[in-house]
């Protein structure tokens, strides 16, 4: 091996080792920027939804409020009001990592109080009466979720929703609740000016000047080997100085990476009875490919103690879901999902979206008001385009092709540890 081959190899492994390890920053620093330009997220602030929007793998037992804070200058709190009535919800707060810092609720119960959330370099005082998160990047997420039970109960949840705020904590010493800083200042894109096989770094390099304090380039062992092909946190990616081997092997690097993350998520799930688990989520900070993986395909998701979300697009002789046939998913007596809070069966067509019917249903679950068991107990859920005689266990599906997804939430140790599965989905012959 020459000298320029051994230089370019040492690039490959630098840069494929940043790839894999920012990749979660890089991913924020796409969709957050484009998140808070369009305002479908908070700065500071909670974006609240109080309806189902039509966004893809949309949920309709659940109504959401988002906001990414903003550590860099000073505390950022969650406020969580104790509820009149029992609901639940989650609220998750994660770094731009995307690892979770805590979440507050779900099967857990009700913890009403105020979290701050300080950055990675904060020195100063808190207010005792608080519980403090420290977060690692100086920017994150929150979403809060509350639970709805149909039409009927919207106001009400949406009552509930009003209680949670995310703010400054120089407003709310200054103001109280409720109060926030105004609209925030226009959200700028990063200039990219570098090649274009290069852009992932480029991007990576402006997360990291966004979401990590400067010091990581001197005390984190990983990070200050960056330096070599460019990447600090201080200056972002600057290419222009590097050679063109040095060049060649972060190519290289950014397409094995690429690879190595669309196959790790193909190699994550679990394939039982034509449902894909995916036993991850949340806290995968040892495992690069595949917070990588998780990043890339499943961004912002739950630890799987809060919630599994299996999804099934084939039936028990793996062909694919269609509405040219009629389907019967058969939940045995003593058989039913084992959560402690609930469970619900979502209907997507092929792009993931909500399919319209005379019903207005999009989903069906144990909160569904009328479900409806069999003599024995059992619970057969219909899932066809054409009504059945009885509508009480209906979930109605499109002409073409479609997906479910059943959503878990408080998944009991059966189904985390595999000795419960969901049963296939079959061909009902009415």
């Amino acid at each position: 091996m020459s000298l320029e081959q051994a230089r370019e190899e040492v690039a490959y492994a630098h840069g494929l080792q940043a790839y894999l390890w920012g990749y979660p920053l890089y991913r924020y620093c796409r969709s957050l920027t484009q998140a808070l330009k369009a305002d479908t997220f908070g700065l500071n602030t909670l974006r609240r939804y109080t309806s189902v929007d039509g966004s893809p793998a949309a949920n309709d037992v659940t109504i959401e409020a988002k906001a990414a804070y903003d550590v860099s200058h000073e505390p950022v709190v969650v406020h969580v009001p104790h509820l009149d009535e029992p609901r639940w919800y989650l609220v998750q707060i994660g770094d731009t990592f995307d690892e979770l810092i805590a979440n507050v609720g779900g099967a857990k119960g009700p913890r009403p109080g105020d979290y701050v959330i300080t950055g990675p370099d904060f020195a100063g005082r808190l207010p005792a009466e608080m519980t403090h998160l420290q977060s690692r990047t100086k920017m994150g997420i929150i979403t809060v979720q509350i639970f709805v039970g149909g039409e009927d109960d919207l106001p009400a949840a949406i009552e509930a929703q009003r209680g949670f705020h995310v703010m400054r904590l120089s407003t709310l010493l200054r103001d109280g609740l409720g109060h926030h800083d105004g609209r925030p200042a226009p959200v700028r894109e990063p200039a990219l000016r570098g090649p274009a096989d290069l852009l992932y770094f480029e991007l990576l390099g402006h997360a990291l000047q966004s979401y990590l304090p400067a010091f990581p380039d001197s005390s984190d062992a990983l990070v200050s080997t960056f330096r070599a092909i460019g990447l600090t946190t201080g200056d972002g990616f600057d290419w222009r100085d590097l050679d063109p081997t040095t060049l060649r092997g972060l190519s290289r690097a950014a397409a094995t990476g690429e690879q190595i993350v669309d196959q790790t998520w193909e190699g994550c799930a679990e394939l039982t009875n034509g449902w894909r688990y995916v036993l991850a989520g949340g806290r995968t900070s040892h495992d690069l490919a595949l917070r990588a993986a998780l990043a890339k395909y499943a961004l912002g998701s739950e630890l799987p103690s809060e919630l599994l979300a299996p999804t099934a697009h084939i039936d028990h002789a793996d062909e694919a879901l269609t509405g040219e046939h009629n389907y019967v998913l058969e939940l045995a007596a003593g058989q039913l999902p084992p959560v402690s809070m609930f469970w619900n069966l979502a209907l997507y067509d092929d792009n993931m979206h909500f399919v319209d019917n005379d019903l207005r249903r999009h989903s069906i679950g144990s909160t569904t008001p009328g479900l409806r068991r069999e003599a024995d107990g059992s619970i057969r859920i219909l899932i066809q385009h054409e009504p059945p005689d009885a509508l009480a266990n209906w979930l109605p599906s499109p002409t073409r092709n479609f997906s479910v997804t059943m959503r878990l939430y408080g998944p009991q140790t059966p189904l985390l540890d595999g000795t419960y599965r969901l049963p296939a989905i079959r061909r009902h012959v009415s």
